[in-house]
């Protein structure tokens, strides 16, 4: 039996992931950071971001979460605590294809193989984040003059930008500038199209938007389908439910997206090679040579290719009706709207009578003499004032 005396002050050493990458990586980690903040607490592990804390922001890890630039971040969060690197590619069930990124990531958080209880990513949003996107999209409609809009990303954070507007990702995972200017073309005849791209052309006919990625999360969000590569905004638009077609050239369907949501495209009768990516050996370069023509598509593939996204989307957007997904506009001040309360929802007056009405008919369902006045559901949706006033005064019921 030992006799030592535990200090007061002494606690128990929490847990300060870290994590980098892109976009897409932080959206896939949410997941895990949330089931580990149920089994163990919020405040039993920190976050340290060294991709920035955009995707954090207004969820509960916004206050356990730190960039590079927060001063004393080493001597007061690092060092008194356990450091544990998140590197899901270097997962054994990552590399061979058994698991997701969100899976990887909850393979080295919370250290399970069981992923039955991952929730989905959620990316919280400002009104006024809401509000700019929806505007992007009222823009479009205007300009473009279609009902429907898609976002098309094309390019991938690897592809590099060649003199006479050539566009080259070493990693294959990006389209080729024509087979952008292909998909654009067949999309606009129908479609409002938005091209979620760093590199822009003179003559494309495509909107483009100069924005940050918070933004692109709400303007996908705002908009009716998504057509994509494997990159950031595949995984935005999978948060906000949007269907969508992505094209994968070198890398795997059952690693990088969302199989069972998403449309996926491939090059048909090509083999490819996972690449060990964040795994510092020879192989690397080595698949990326095998894998270099997985996005270089015959002129007969393009169009087979395309025909196949025109048709998802005729199915899971135009055969709706309206716009799958789309959110109501956004009631402001301007409209006559106000909130009842902060934080409350912008509704106009007629609304906030109508949420009064209803609280009303709740307090006094079940009482003595509800069932007479109220004989059908008809007559519960317009109910009498006079009538429900003698419910409420037979009843002791203040309105």
């Amino acid at each position: 039996m030992s006799n030592q005396i535990t200090s007061p002050n002494e606690r128990a050493r929490k847990k300060v992931f870290i994590i980098n990458g892109g976009a897409g990586r932080i959206i896939c980690a949410l997941p895990a950071f949330e089931k580990y903040a149920l089994k163990n607490g919020a405040d039993s592990f920190y976050i340290f971001s060294q991709s920035g804390l955009d995707f954090f922001l207004g969820t509960e890890f916004q206050d356990i979460a730190f960039d590079p630039g927060h001063k004393g971040l080493f001597k007061n969060i690092i060092k008194p605590n356990d450091l544990v690197n998140l590197e899901p590619y270097q997962t054994h069930g990552y590399y061979n294809q058994e698991k997701s990124l969100t899976e990887a990531f909850d393979k080295l958080i919370n250290e399970t193989d069981d992923h039955k209880d991952l929730k989905k990513p959620k990316i919280v949003l400002q009104k006024t984040e809401e509000i700019r996107a929806r505007n992007i999209i009222l823009e479009v409609e205007k300009q473009q003059k279609k009902k429907f809009t898609v976002v098309i990303q094309p390019f991938g954070r690897n592809a590099e930008s060649h003199e006479g507007g050539h566009v080259v990702d070493e990693t294959s995972r990006s389209l080729s500038t024509d087979d952008y200017f292909y998909i654009s073309k067949e999309l606009r005849k129908k479609y409002n199209v938005i091209s979620m791209t760093e590199v822009r052309f003179d003559n494309d006919e495509n909107m483009y938007v100069d924005t940050n990625l918070r933004h692109w999360a709400g303007i996908i969000e705002q908009a009716d389908y998504f057509v994509g590569i494997d990159s950031c905004g595949q995984h935005m638009a999978y948060v906000a439910n949007k269907p969508g077609s992505v094209i994968i050239g070198s890398t795997f369907a059952e690693n990088i997206s969302y199989p069972k949501h998403f449309n996926i495209v491939e090059k048909p009768n090509t083999p490819k090679e996972y690449a060990p990516i964040r795994i510092d050996c020879l192989d690397g370069p080595f698949a990326d040579r095998k894998n270099d023509t997985c996005m270089d598509f015959t002129e007969q593939e393009l169009k087979d290719l395309t025909k196949n996204i025109l048709k998802d989307i005729a199915k899971k957007v135009e055969q709706t009706g309206e716009p799958k997904g789309k959110k109501k506009k956004l009631l402001t001040s301007s409209d006559g709207a106000y909130q009842i309360a902060p934080g409350g929802k912008m509704k106009l007056p007629e609304q906030h009578e109508a949420d009064a009405q209803k609280k009303l008919l709740e307090r006094a369902r079940g009482a003595v003499g509800f069932d007479d006045v109220f004989k059908t559901p008809m007559a519960l949706e317009k109910p009498v004032k006079k009538s429900i006033d003698k419910v409420l005064e037979s009843n002791n019921i203040n309105s």
